[in-house]
């Protein structure tokens, strides 16, 4: 009898990303808005140093910062979390024979539903402020397949080579991320970056993601200095696209490479 592709692939990674949800949030009075604490908590912060110490004074600067913030926080902990799915899981991998690239995506997949959730609470943060909703969020749906392409490429790769190197686990989170974050635009804008890196700057896809969310969801900023607003970059969008593509493309491969040789490793 052969097994529907629905069967055994999209009903696997449903169960998991239920489960994964209900164990993280069982037994709390808040549940999924315990996860908006985080990036809520630093978009704060950030705005106090930002208007208290450097006396920038820019229309609308707390959603700004939770846009980036709420990105952020999904690219990190879906990296950080996809770098550990194997491990985690080991003794579901060992029991019982499955498709095994269903764990990093479920594992995505999970950190995805927060992120969406966490946009609905910004678009309603948005309503508050009377900013207008505008044409360009026809874009959203876009730039978060470009985003999530990219994610689980990454994911892929690392769920799998994080079992044979588990010191990647380490190097991703005390490095990597640390480094990534100042490399992208999340508390600070791109047109701050001077105009003789912006094109270097911007071949990083994350960094482009993140403004191009900004771009489409929220007004154009205005800086204190009188800098211009810089327009939809699309030149640039395209190439995180492709960058995207091929990321998940070179993931999935090593993934499909060494993935029958997790249970002897795990």
């Amino acid at each position: 009898m052969q097994i529907s592709w629905r069967t055994q692939f999209w009903e696997p990674v449903l169960v998991l990303v239920w489960r994964e949800l209900r164990i993280r949030y069982k037994r709390t009075v808040l549940g999924f808005f315990w996860s908006l604490v985080p990036p809520i908590a630093q978009a704060f912060i950030w705005l106090i140093v930002v208007e208290k110490f450097f006396r920038y004074d820019i229309p609308n600067y707390s959603a700004y910062l939770l846009c980036s913030a709420f990105t952020w926080q999904f690219i990190q902990n879906a990296l950080l979390d996809g770098c550990s799915v194997m491990l985690f899981h080991m003794p579901l991998i060992k029991a019982f024979p499955m498709r095994r690239e269903i764990l990093p995506i479920a594992s995505v997949a999970s950190n995805l539903v927060h992120f969406l959730l966490a946009l609905l609470v910004l678009f309603v943060y948005l309503q508050v402020l009377q900013v207008p909703i505008r044409p360009q969020w026809l874009l959203l749906p876009l730039v978060l397949a470009g985003l999530i392409a990219l994610v689980l490429g990454f994911v892929l790769a690392l769920s799998c080579l994080t079992v044979f190197y588990i010191d990647l686990k380490f190097v991703l989170d005390s490095f990597v991320l640390r480094l990534l974050f100042f490399a992208c635009p999340v508390f600070y804008f791109v047109e701050m970056v001077p105009s003789h890196w912006y094109h270097a700057y911007m071949l990083n896809p994350f960094a482009v993601y993140l403004t191009a969310l900004r771009q489409i969801l929220l007004p154009p900023v205005q800086l204190p200095d009188g800098r211009p607003a810089l327009p939809f970059d699309w030149l640039h969008f395209g190439i995180a696209l492709a960058i995207s593509v091929l990321t998940l493309l070179v993931g999935w491969t090593i993934f499909r490479r060494y993935q029958n040789q997790l249970a002897e490793w795990l």
